[in-house]
């Protein structure tokens, strides 16, 4: 204190000796005066800016001017045996003092008139007066009688606050319990059609929600209420700007906690929901049915209704989580741009898309048009195929099975052809990022693709060649089998073993091609098997057993009739090879195993030895190789001779 009071002393000394300086320097009024600085400096008593300073005297400058006036206030605040009526305003010398008794609190000079635009008398009258009235009610607010009274109604807006919080724990649990006795009278179930979507107890549950929220809102509200009021009345805290920061934390908390309601809320409700739809499936929910055919079973309108639903509950989540962080960033000053920016970053978007919509509505009619009439053309184009196919529409030339490929070939061409007039109509196309992916797209399509390519080429070319059929039975390379499938990428044989084998047509137009089935319908095909007979059996009777053979064989066609070759003259045996022709190609291996059994016996019955393999005996004296049951029961093999002689010296043998 004693400190400040000298340093008030020492600034009104200073001042004074100023004034006496001016004075004897005689300034005439006509001399100019030098302009102020327009920053000026604020003088400030209990936080209230009263005026600003915007220039120096003598060795003082505006900002020290200033600093030093505001102090001299707040010590005649402080002076609790000041009386302000001891203020005085006195013009002396061309300037303004404004004084308590002998110590200068403030000098007006000409210079601060420039600097508002007023006259001297009027400036100082206007500073006067407004510390005269300011130190008046500061004085008055930190006056012990003022204090006494805050106090006291600090202390009854308190019991105020405590009766209403007994009110509020009175009263709430009354009114929840007054909701339970509600149910089935305001509170009744919801239906549709007999079917219970929501109990009254669930609305009852809903309600008292809603009342422990108020009965919250509430709470913090009367809180905020008593410390905004505590604050603003204490003379040592009335200047606190808490009413911001302090709404903000208690919105904070309202906020949060209404958010985790809402989002147990939607839990509960998708668990709710998701057990309801397995009561209703059969009932409410049912299969969707056009006459006969099922299109939607009971099951999958469950399972589509959880999926919906579990959309839907985290479309809520991020319509709660958005709102609570764009609320919450609301409540304060430091982080409501934030907030703006947050709504900015999902309304930006969606004014984007909302606009590029509106501005694509042309093209789009386009596109809808362009997709409407290539669509009626493929489905013409189609049935033109159908028509070939069916052969009521004949093409000189164009065989039948060409009209599947032919068919995908045309539609592949009409796609890319409308595709060409649509893409300048697509959103984006002619933008460089569009173009980029359109690049890269291509090389990865051309360095991944060329396999691809040489088997749909392989394929169109096989198309055309009609080497096969569908159901021909074939041979590609090492595979035999029956043509199940032809695509432009692969052909598939069905082997006779039941094995489904996928060719690559880059290797079915690379490999020899045999085709078991082109000729069988119409002129038979010739199954052919090759059997070796000594030179001791007359080749007339070989022809024989293996044509009766053969016509005794299923399968095997009477017309033409079968045939034997004699294919070569070895040095044990003749090769007789029979041909017989069958129209049945697809079980040409089970009519080979039934041959090949038929020729074995008519040989046999007819004694005939086969002598294949290679086979080499010393036939006099050797048991023959024919089957017991085709020998007479009296067969005995023969004793070994060379030259006419018994070497074993048999004597039955001999006189027989």
């Amino acid at each position: 204190m004693l400190n400040r009071f000298l340093s008030f002393l020492k600034f009104s000394i200073i001042s004074f000796l100023l004034v006496l300086t001016l004075q004897a320097q005689e300034i005439p009024q006509q001399t100019p005066l030098q302009l102020p600085n327009l920053s000026g400096y604020p003088v400030v008593l209990d936080k209230d800016t009263l005026f600003n300073i915007y220039n120096g005297i003598g060795p003082f400058s505006a900002e020290k001017r200033a600093s030093e006036i505001s102090l001299g206030l707040k010590d005649l605040v402080e002076n609790d045996s000041l009386n302000v009526d001891s203020l005085k305003l006195e013009m002396q010398n061309g300037m303004a003092l404004i004084r308590n008794k002998k110590i200068i609190i403030m000098t007006v000079t000409p210079a601060d008139t420039l600097s508002n635009a007023k006259s001297l008398e009027i400036l100082s009258n206007e500073y006067y007066e407004l510390i005269k009235e300011k130190v008046k009610s500061t004085k008055n607010v930190y006056s012990q009688k003022t204090i006494i009274e805050k106090i006291i109604y600090i202390g009854i807006f308190f019991a105020a606050f405590i009766f209403l919080m007994w009110i509020n724990r009175l009263v709430f649990p009354k009114i929840y319990t007054g909701l339970e006795k509600l149910e089935g009278k305001v509170f009744k179930s919801f239906s549709i059609k007999q079917f219970e979507i929501l109990k009254g107890t669930d609305l009852i549950d809903l309600a008292t929600i809603v009342m422990k929220g108020l009965r919250l809102f509430i709470t913090l509200a009367a809180i905020y209420s008593l410390l905004v009021f505590i604050v603003t009345n204490l003379p040592w805290t009335r200047h606190w700007y808490i009413q911001p920061i302090l709404r903000g934390i208690l919105l904070f908390i309202f906020v949060t906690v209404v958010a985790s309601v809402l989002v147990k809320g939607v839990n509960v409700s998708y668990r709710y929901f998701t057990i309801k739809y397995r009561s209703w499936k059969g009932t409410l929910i049912k299969s969707f049915k056009v006459k006969s055919v099922e299109l939607l079973s009971a099951d999958k309108a469950v399972d589509m209704l959880d999926f919906i639903t579990k959309i839907v509950r985290i479309f809520l989540w991020l319509i709660v989580g958005y709102f609570y962080i764009t609320l919450v960033f609301s409540f304060f000053e430091f982080s409501r741009t934030w907030a703006s920016q947050l709504i900015n970053y999902i309304l930006n978007p969606l004014n984007k898309v909302v606009m590029s919509i509106i501005n694509f509505l042309p093209d789009l009619f386009f596109i809808i048009v362009i997709l409407a009439v290539f669509n009626y053309l493929i489905k013409f184009v189609k049935y033109f195929f159908s028509e070939i196919e069916k052969e009521n529409i004949k093409l000189p030339g164009f065989h039948v099975d060409w009209v599947p490929s032919t068919y995908k070939i045309v539609r592949f061409l009409i796609i890319v052809l409308a595709i060409i007039i649509i893409f300048p109509y697509l959103p984006g196309s002619d933008s460089e990022a569009f173009k980029g992916v359109s690049v890269f797209l291509g090389i990865l399509f051309s360095l991944g693709s060329t396999s691809a390519i040489s088997n749909i080429v392989a394929g169109t070319v096989l198309t055309y060649m009609r080497p096969f059929r569908l159901g021909d039975r074939v041979k590609i390379a090492d595979t035999v089998g029956d043509v199940v499938e032809k695509t432009l990428l692969v052909t598939r044989v069905r082997t006779t073993k039941n094995v489904e084998i996928s060719i690559p047509n880059s290797m079915v137009l690379g490999s020899h091609i045999v085709n078991y089935s082109t000729a069988a319908l119409e002129m038979g095909l010739v199954l052919h098997t090759t059997v070796t007979i000594g030179y001791d059996v007359p080749w007339k009777q070989v022809h024989e057993l293996l044509i009766s053979a053969a016509l005794e064989t299923d399968n095997i066609s009477k017309t033409p009739a079968p045939f034997v070759l004699q294919t070569s003259l070895d040095d044990f045996y003749v090769s007789y090879e029979l041909n017989a022709y069958t129209d049945q190609p697809g079980i040409m291996a089970r009519t080979y195993s039934m041959l090949h059994s038929k020729i074995q016996d008519k040989f046999n019955e007819g004694g005939v030895e086969i002598m294949s393999p290679h086979y080499g005996a010393m036939r006099d004296g050797n048991q023959t190789t024919i089957p017991a049951d085709y020998l007479p029961k009296e067969y005995q093999a023969p004793s070994f001779r060379l030259f006419g002689l018994d070497l074993f010296g048999n004597k039955n043998n001999d006189n027989k």
